[in-house]
């Protein structure tokens, strides 16, 4: 529920964010500021230190008691904070020696190296924010840290609208409250669960002192960052070229990919974290029996779940941009950029789902050289089609790379994974999915059909969105049945039971 919320006030966030600076110079310009700051923290914050600190956390609360728990936590802590302000400096000073070269007479490059000079220090925050949460989590506490990606969506809205109060109609200087809010959210995002970390007993004390847990840190560290290294630079590079292509193509790619990640984020991200344990459990004891029973069923659910998500985002995309977007200077016509892009994005969002679950199922086994060479091929592919598509296709083009490259990374791990495991016989299953997802796809656009011949404009796409949703959920649930879907069952228990309650 927290990731939900956190989801909905992003949305409100991107939209607060579009009414007033529109797309443009100045939305490619900001949205590549917070660009920069993101990368390190998926790449360092939250991916590989934190993957790598919390099995050791864990270990050393076990063996030495919190004391000895806390010990790491401040040896960490310190050797993280003077890392993450040297990237801060190092990136605040690349920024300031771009203002001064020829790229800076373009004005969103201009804009983008002064943005980023503002929001590299939310970098720091926020890697500093993760190590903490990744502490409370073993400590067993969630709810507190989920409160801080939802306290940075408020207060960059509340940027968003002090910036239209004090500064009116100027987009330039709207951004830069923004950008003020992006540092408020941040300091909270690691206040708040440094704050509650001290009720558990912690104290910080700077150490620089070595251990043999901190060269055990070391060890699992560099692994996992040179993997999560290889999909942020992914995502980095789509981001770069699109800088070349105009003011519109940045924020357009930006817009998809948050239209790509709610369903991403929130359902499969959640379905691949919900089995990783169990199939750890299930490799460790060489059952490959169960292994391959939950994995299959793991993989059907993540598809049940993508692909009529793909289909129905496809379906409504235009009228899902409207009704998000269309506020303030961002019109119809910038719906009218968006909407392609965001068709093109979504459309690999179910191999983007398999290759997340795929990815998992290999870690459960500690097979980390497959996924990442997986990662590798991607990236190379999808640099090798970006150039290829960008010049002619702009925004559209860089969306289709990514989907190449994600229909390339899940076809590779799903051949080595069925290489090691056999055949899962989800084939059949997954077929009936997307029979169903097509039927419901189809009846969606028949009933936009109808709805055209009495409304037009933002109040036909609203009405589509508040019809067609929860209607096109109905009809998949419905046309599952149809097609015998045997899972069906399954799928529906944990609902029902919570709606009986």
């Amino acid at each position: 529920m927290a990731t939900m919320g956190s989801r909905i006030l992003g949305l409100v966030r991107d939209s607060a964010s579009m009414a007033y600076i529109g797309l443009g110079a100045v939305s490619a310009a900001y949205t590549f500021a917070f660009t920069l700051p993101n990368l390190f923290r998926r790449l360092l914050g939250e991916g590989a230190l934190t993957s790598a600190m919390v099995p050791i956390f864990t270990q050393t609360l076990n063996e030495e008691g919190k004391e000895g728990a806390f010990g790491f936590l401040n040896k960490t802590l310190s050797r993280a904070g003077l890392i993450f302000t040297a990237i801060v400096v190092a990136g605040m000073l690349l920024a300031l020696i771009t203002l001064h070269t020829e790229l800076s007479q373009t004005e969103r490059f201009e804009l983008g190296a002064a943005y980023s000079i503002i929001l590299m220090p939310y970098m720091f925050l926020i890697c500093m924010a993760a190590v903490f949460t990744a502490a409370l989590n073993v400590l067993g506490s969630f709810g507190i840290p989920a409160i801080g990606p939802a306290a940075l969506n408020i207060m960059i809205i509340l940027g968003t609208f002090t910036g239209v109060y004090v500064f009116g109609n100027n987009s330039e200087l709207i951004a830069y409250a923004m950008c003020g809010g992006w540092l408020a959210g941040g300091f909270l995002q690691m206040a708040i669960p440094a704050i509650y970390l001290r009720k558990f007993g912690w104290r910080f004390k700077f150490d620089l002192k070595g251990s043999a847990a901190l060269s055990e840190l070391w060890r699992l560290f560099l692994p996992a960052c040179a993997g999560a290294a290889v999909i942020q630079l992914n995502i980095f590079a789509s981001k770069i070229l699109a800088l070349f292509i105009s003011n519109d193509a940045l924020p357009s790619l930006y817009i998809s990919s948050r239209m790509l990640e709610l369903p991403l984020g929130v359902f499969a991200i959640a379905v691949a974290t919900v089995y990783f344990p169990k199939l750890s459990s299930l490799s460790s004891s060489k059952d490959t029996q169960g292994y391959r029973r939950e994995y299959k069923f793991g993989l059907i659910v993540t598809m049940a779940i993508s692909v009529p998500a793909t289909l129905g985002l496809v379906t409504l995309s235009q009228d899902i941009l409207s009704t998000l977007f269309q506020w303030g200077i961002f019109g119809s016509k910038d719906v009218e950029i968006c909407t392609p892009v965001m068709v093109a994005a979504v459309m690999g969002l179910p191999f983007f789902a398999l290759a997340t679950f795929a990815t998992r199922g290999f870690h459960s086994t500690k097979d980390t050289k497959i996924p990442m060479r997986a990662c590798c091929w991607s990236f190379a592919v999808n640099i090798i089609l970006s150039l290829i598509l960008m010049f002619k296709y702009g925004a559209v083009g860089l969306a289709s790379a990514n989907v190449g490259a994600a229909i390339l990374q899940s076809a590779y791990l799903t051949f080595y994974l069925r290489k090691k495991f056999g055949n899962f016989g989800a084939w059949g299953s997954i077929v009936k999915i997307t029979i169903a997802s097509i039927l419901m796809a189809i009846s969606i656009e028949g009933g936009k059909q109808l709805t055209a011949s009495y409304f037009d404009g933002r109040e036909l796409a609203v009405l589509n969105c508040a019809i067609f949703i929860p209607i096109g959920c109905l009809l998949y649930l419905l046309f599952l049945k149809l097609v015998e879907f045997e899972q069906l069952d399954t799928l529906l228990k944990p609902v029902l039971k919570k709606f009986r309650k």
